[in-house]
């Protein structure tokens, strides 16, 4: 039974990695090559739980081991799967509702905290039915309220903006 418990609380540990340290410890791991979400963190996580709780109940119930294993590897597998069809159902839906950063390039965007010459602020960027906050910065000041366009990204969580009036005229056309 101890065998079962400790499987289990290393399934834990390995869910509380994930959560913490995800990409790192999945990157360290390149369970991508393994194909898909089956191998990924969380259903490797799910399998060692389910097959460590899964054998504790059931020697706690029958205390039968080889009865324990099949039962433990059966959770493993349900839970495997369920984590995999959850990872793939969570990318899935995040890919049709995420704010990509290449979408925000060419948006347009208010100001919402000044932005100094070379320095930071905020800007409100709407874009694909969503608004998101980014911190930006600027060649010049621009003030809190003017439009702005994002030029560049910058990181995940900042862009680099132009003040609109300063866009060049384009033709009708082109």
């Amino acid at each position: 039974m101890t065998l079962f418990f400790v499987i289990g609380v290393i399934g834990i540990v390995v869910v509380l990695l994930s959560i913490l340290l995800g990409d790192v410890v999945d990157s360290m791991l390149d369970l991508d090559m393994l194909g898909g979400d089956l191998f990924s963190l969380a259903s490797i996580a799910a399998f060692l739980g389910a097959f460590g709780f899964g054998g504790v109940i059931s020697l706690a119930i029958l205390n039968v081991t080889w009865i324990a294993v099949i039962v433990g590897i059966i959770a493993g597998i349900l839970a495997a799967w369920g984590a995999a069809a959850f990872t793939g159902w969570l990318k899935r839906s995040e890919a049709h509702s995420t704010f990509k950063s290449n979408s925000m390039v060419g948006a347009t965007a208010r100001v919402i905290t000044d932005i100094p010459a070379g320095g930071f602020g905020e800007v409100r960027i709407l874009g694909s039915g969503q608004s998101r906050k980014r911190a930006a910065r600027s060649d010049v000041p621009i003030a809190a309220g003017t439009e702005v366009w994002v030029s560049a990204i910058v990181s995940p969580t900042a862009v680099e903006v132009t003040p609109s009036r300063s866009l060049p005229d384009i033709p009708d056309g082109a």
